[in-house]
């Protein structure tokens, strides 16, 4: 599966990115709104590399963020979040 903000650059922020099995869409979904929440209030603190929290799940696990081309249309560059065993994809 795929989610993608789409939407965040016309505010000249990331949108975000995840590709992922074996988890519920919903709750990917609101990661993915807590996540946008959390750079638009804060004027995009995430840098390449850094980690969020995976939510709800256990603060402990940590998913590693990084910038790159997105795989959906329109072409624009997105902060990807690599979900650890539930990502899907090389990248």
């Amino acid at each position: 599966m795929l989610i993608d903000t789409v939407g965040m650059s016309t505010l000249f922020l990331p949108d975000l990115q995840y590709h992922f099995h074996d988890m519920d869409p919903n709750w990917v979904v609101n990661h993915a709104y807590n996540v946008a929440s959390y750079i638009l209030e804060h004027d995009n603190p995430i840098k390449d590399g850094e980690t969020v929290a995976d939510g709800q799940m256990c603060r402990e696990i940590q998913w590693k963020c990084q910038y790159e081309d997105a795989l959906i249309q329109p072409p624009r560059g997105v902060l990807d979040i690599n979900m650890g065993k539930y990502a899907s994809g090389g990248r």
